[in-house]
């Protein structure tokens, strides 16, 4: 009896293809958990199951709780602080500036919807941030329920049907929400992408700006300290980069979201169809367990993503 669905395999081995980099110091710890908790996928089957369904169930989620843990988001304080940042250049520029004014109109009001839309990303950083945690100790309480649910030689009876049923649809839930808060911190990416670049405000890009604020320079630092005026340009304009930097990442994450989706609905199209039928071996319990374990330390972890700060060379 061949014991892999060919369905949830290939979609593992796409998830596993697209891993981003890692570079949160706290990768390493969370990765030897996982390396801890993979061999119990290859405890060999006590007895033969009709479906590797919890199988397939536990391995989306370790893969997906693993994803989630190493996206590289800056915190979200630092990308809302972008905007006093922009506000303040701006300012500067506006007050300072040498260029025909509908020129200098155009740079100071390119620097105020950079700054608003750095905003906006912020926020939806920080509401992924301030959730996350409690989403994470949800999916682990959703697989506790499962697995507390099931005994070894499990035959599935309507109600174990309709109670694992619902529990999927809690994760589901919980999986859409994590897609959701992905989907709009990529869309707020991709508007501060279209104000980067400068095309609706006759700019090409931000070395023109760099270029204008040398020009404005002999007039700028008789007002100003004109050192500290660059810094703030160079902070500013190294707070995009970060977060561009990140965009492939949440798109990743997102992509990922969506697949487990589409796993967790399909699961629960196969369990129905599963009446009266052994599902549960030992190694589906302890891969089970595996994730609740894996749950507890991605969600103390998430708490502290949102705390440390990102370096940009």
């Amino acid at each position: 009896m061949n014991l892999v669905c060919p369905k949830s395999v290939s979609i593992i081995i796409v998830l596993l293809a697209i891993i981003v980099p890692l570079s949160h110091s706290e990768i390493p710890f969370i990765n030897s958990i996982i390396e801890y908790l993979q061999p119990w996928a290859d405890v060999p089957l006590s007895i033969p199951v009709d479906e590797p369904i919890f199988r397939d169930l536990a391995n989306t989620t370790i893969i997906f709780l693993k994803i989630i843990s190493t996206v590289n988001i800056p915190p979200s304080a630092q990308i809302i602080d972008q905007r006093p940042t922009g506000l303040f250049i701006a300012n500067v520029a506006d007050k300072v500036g040498r260029a025909s004014q509908t020129e200098n109109q155009m740079i100071v009001q390119y620097l105020k919807d950079l700054a608003e839309s750095a905003y906006q990303t912020g926020k939806k950083a920080e509401r992924l941030f301030s959730t996350g945690e409690y989403l994470i100790g949800r999916i682990g309480n959703e697989i506790t329920s499962i697995r507390e649910t099931l005994v070894l030689d499990t035959i599935l009876s309507r109600r174990n049907i309709t109670f694992l049923s619902n529990r999927i649809n809690k994760l589901l839930f919980q999986i859409t929400e994590f897609r959701d808060q992905f989907k709009a911190i990529l869309v707020a990416i991709d508007e501060e992408e279209k104000i980067w670049n400068g095309t609706n405000y006759g700019i090409n890009s931000f070395p023109d700006i760099e270029t204008y604020f040398e020009l404005i320079k002999p007039t700028g630092r008789k007002i100003y300290k004109w050192e500290n005026i660059l810094n703030s340009l160079t902070i500013f304009k190294r707070g995009f980069l970060v977060t561009f930097e990140a965009r492939r990442e949440v798109e990743s994450a997102l992509r990922i979201a969506e697949l487990v989706r589409i796993e967790l609905i399909q699961s629960k199209e196969i369990i129905r169809g599963l009446n009266k039928r052994k599902i549960v071996s030992r190694g589906d319990l302890m891969n089970l367990e595996g994730v609740e374990k894996l749950a507890e330390v991605v969600s103390a972890s998430w708490a502290e993503k949102d705390k440390s700060k990102i370096i940009v060379h």
